[in-house]
């Protein structure tokens, strides 16, 4: 058995929409009898019911929570300590951001970034304004404008990484300490599936570390050029059947 993991913005999908070709290769995959995972920035609220059909697992909130069925995996929340940091850094930078947990999430700092942020999630799923005690495992920055990606990635310098999602005014946030590349090494030691019986698909930053740690990494043919360098192999553009190639060339399908 294999386990087979891939993000979902600019390597599984465009927004909500998967390839058909990516998704009869997931489909082939599990026929298989190998286990797909989604290993994703987004929560697994999103994650869940956006791409559930897809997959037998789940590492969301890139690497703090992995989920297969109903079982829980792996769980590496926030802590207090994380969170006012994080709030501290954002503020000083007038930046948005969205604390984001299992159950809910809650957006603090630019006002304006409020019904962006909350637009992504089902209505009612993020609280406007910050609780005392908050669960949560990730938080998505807003951008305000694209181009502002810079100022938020050196507001985090050192503390974490930030991934920005395209044309979408948001990036989601690797805190440093734990990422998809932990979390996948756990998830396959729980299932007892050898590392190099595990391949990653990915295309952004923050799909590096999960490149380097599995047994097979492969790069979309639209994946940064660093994340390209820390890849086994290249498969063509998303909508250029780069899932389906990429699980050809390795014989996986």
């Amino acid at each position: 058995m294999n386990l087979v993991f891939f993000d979902i913005d600019g390597t599984l999908a465009t927004g909500k929409h998967v390839p058909e070709s990516a998704a009869e290769g997931l489909r082939l995959l599990r026929a298989n009898g190998d286990l797909v995972f989604i290993c994703t920035g987004r929560n697994p609220a999103y994650a869940q019911k956006n791409f559930g059909q897809y997959a037998d697992g789940f590492i969301c909130c890139n690497g703090r929570l992995a989920v297969k069925g109903d079982e829980v995996l792996y769980s590496h929340p926030l802590n207090d300590e994380q969170i006012r940091e994080i709030v501290k850094r954002m503020d000083a930078v007038g930046a948005g951001y969205a604390f984001l947990g299992t159950d809910g999430g809650y957006y603090g700092g630019d006002p304006a970034g409020y019904e962006v942020m909350s637009g992504v999630q089902d209505k009612g799923f993020v609280k406007n304004g910050l609780a005392e005690h908050m669960h949560v495992y990730t938080f998505d920055a807003y951008l305000g404008t694209p181009d502002r990606i810079g100022v938020i990635q050196e507001a985090l310098d050192g503390f974490a990484i930030a991934n920005p999602h395209g044309p979408h005014p948001s990036a989601d946030i690797t805190v440093l300490g734990v990422d998809k590349g932990t979390a996948l090494v756990h998830v396959a030691e729980v299932l007892g599936v050898p590392i190099e019986n595990t391949y990653g698909f990915g295309d952004g930053k923050n799909d590096i570390c999960m490149l380097e740690a599995v047994g097979h990494g492969i790069a979309m043919g639209n994946a940064l050029e660093e994340t390209k360098a820390a890849a086994e192999y290249v498969t063509t553009n998303i909508n250029d059947n780069g899932v389906w190639n990429g699980l050809k060339h390795y014989g996986l399908i």
